[in-house]
């Protein structure tokens, strides 16, 4: 296992290119098109400026209601936000105990559609990282815990409309065909889908679990955990 650790970061270039050659490496010595499968919450995009974005309509909500809350919205910046939205809300310090849970309900409506979804913005190198596979001749899947119903076309403008691998032979956009389903579960099996167009080589995603599974679904893969306080590199040979 090879660990490197950088504070509020992604993937260092040199440790984005030694995971680029390790994935390349595999695809070379398997037989038929190798595929790499990518995440996209925490992974190639960054979806905190989308709560953030969010938690600003809200404030606007309550503009009347909660005076104070705009300006205190206004305090915060997205390296104030981790993956709970709830903290972000008590971390204002406001004597209002039922904002949490009232921007939770309000956040839900929001943050799984297509629309908020353009708020995104894309991780340093994602973008290249995709290519480079692609160009190396190896497939890319876009896998991630976003369901098809509610969000399919936004996974597609962003991806799009930032420049990613997009609708050739060698990519592929997979969602959740429903938004209840567990995410573990959906991805075990798109993984196990997936490998009969050919050998899954690697996987990289911000989950610890989503990791794990792929490691015992596929042992012989390069699998890379994205963290946002530190960077671990993961890889089962």
């Amino acid at each position: 296992m090879t660990d490197t650790s950088r504070p509020d970061a992604h993937l260092p270039v040199s440790s984005a290119r030694q995971v680029l050659d390790d994935m390349l490496a595999r695809a070379t010595a398997s037989s038929g098109r190798a595929w790499v499968a990518l995440d996209l919450d925490g992974t190639l995009f960054d979806n905190r400026p989308r709560t953030l974005a969010i938690l600003q309509a809200f404030g606007m909500s309550k503009r009347h209601e909660v005076p104070e809350l705009m300006p205190a919205i206004a305090q915060l910046g997205i390296h104030d936000l981790q993956y709970s939205p709830a903290a972000a809300v008590h971390k204002l310090g406001l004597p209002h105990t039922q904002l949490p849970d009232q921007f939770m309900a309000f956040w839900r409506d929001r943050f799984f559609t297509n629309a908020w979804q353009a708020v995104d913005t894309v991780e340093p190198g994602s973008v290249a990282f995709a290519h480079a596979l692609v160009d190396a001749g190896v497939g890319v899947v876009y896998l991630t815990g976003r369901d098809r119903p509610g969000m399919m076309a936004g996974v597609l403008q962003s991806l799009d409309m930032h420049g990613f691998p997009l609708m050739t032979a060698q990519t592929q956009v997979v969602l959740k065909p429903n938004f209840a389903m567990a995410d573990v579960e959906f991805k075990r099996g798109a993984l196990a889908e997936l490998g009969k167009n050919g050998p899954v080589v690697g996987l990289v995603d911000n989950e610890p679990p989503i990791v794990n599974m792929a490691l015992e679904t596929v042992p012989d893969l390069v699998s890379v955990r994205i963290d946002r306080k530190s960077t671990r590199l993961n890889s089962s040979h």
